[in-house]
């Protein structure tokens, strides 16, 4: 069966659909033929996610963390895609551990668990690169995650990403459920919802303070921290095309080698927002792990070659367009 006959006609639900993400994910579903089920909160995620599609697909608003609520929403679904968590950039994950821990454990093992009782064939598990060790190899392969503590300003995070990744593979192997556990790397794109300061992410928080016109342009840390950056349309394809292909098992990388540098990210930044600010690296600013990239060896072997549908430069471009079109409304 091909990738895209899959998930013709079948029934799948996706925890978090309103979100980042999943403003990417369903909308590919709903053109592959899936019956799509989208459960949300609206704690973070807005219906407005789903322009486009709203009219395909079941909406309902409610909270997994609710285990009667997970328990009756996963009846009858062949698949979960269960997005649903507590995200933040690190100006608020790394003074909020305990939150972002507790919280994301129980968007995570709630359906997790309603899966298993309602006999859902397969399930993904949307785990994070924040799981690796600060002292990690650069590109990190999937066997460096449980060696020492991981990256100190995303601790509660990861170590709910942790657990969640080995609650997926134990209910795999003890109820036969096909579990796909992927690991995203630095996930950007267009569609991003833009939150308060301290809650954004590193590239809508870098455009919105280049387009705003903010000068001098203070960036935390030293612009040396470097990131592989994946588009959303390219982490839902991949989502879907490791899924359908029942990848199960040890985790997955969702990500590539190539980094770029935070420095290189405010210069393309610039360069798409037409803006020339007099920049500021603050040291004294956490910054995360020096560098992150995958080694993508596995995913390669898992769910064949695949060629990212954007570059970066096109998606600042991108990202800055968004911007501008959001705060012109």
């Amino acid at each position: 069966m091909s990738d895209a006959a899959f998930w013709r006609g079948r029934s799948v639900m996706v925890g978090g659909g309103c979100g980042f993400i999943g403003s990417y994910l369903v909308p590919e579903l709903v053109t592959a033929g899936a019956r799509v089920t989208v459960v949300d909160n609206l704690e973070s995620g807005t219906v407005e996610a789903l322009d486009g599609v709203r009219d395909s697909v079941r909406f309902v608003e409610a909270d997994l963390r609710d285990r009667s609520a997970a328990v009756d929403l996963a009846r009858g679904q062949q698949v979960v895609l269960n997005l649903a968590a507590t995200v933040s950039g690190v100006g608020y994950s790394h003074r909020h551990h305990g939150e972002m821990l507790t919280q994301n454990l129980l968007s995570a093992l709630v359906p997790l668990d309603a899966a298993r009782q309602n006999e859902v064939e397969r399930f993904l598990v949307v785990s994070s690169c924040c799981v690796y060790p600060q002292d990690a190899p650069v590109p990190t392969p999937e066997d460096s995650s449980l060696v020492g503590e991981p990256e100190s300003v995303n601790e509660g995070y990861a170590w709910a990403k942790r657990i969640y990744e080995l609650a997926g593979q134990y209910y795999g192997r003890d109820y036969g459920m096909t579990v796909t556990i992927l690991r995203p790397f630095n996930i950007y794109g267009g569609r991003y919802r833009w939150q308060s300061s301290d809650k954004t992410h590193v590239i809508p928080a870098l455009v919105q303070r280049i387009v705003d016109g903010e000068d001098p342009l203070v960036v935390w840390g030293s612009g040396r921290q470097r990131r592989n950056f994946l588009h959303g349309l390219d982490v839902a394809r991949l989502m879907m095309r490791c899924v359908a292909r029942g990848v199960a098992g040890p985790p997955v990388n969702l990500g590539f080698e190539t980094q770029t540098s935070v420095a290189e990210l405010v210069e393309l930044i610039c360069e798409a927002a037409g803006r020339t600010p007099r920049v500021v690296y603050d040291t004294s600013r956490p910054e995360g792990q020096l560098a992150k990239a995958a080694d993508s060896t596995r995913l390669r072997q898992l769910a064949g070659e695949y060629v990212p549908v954007m570059t970066l430069r096109e998606g600042m471009a991108e990202m800055v367009q968004a911007y501008r079109q959001r705060t012109s409304l």
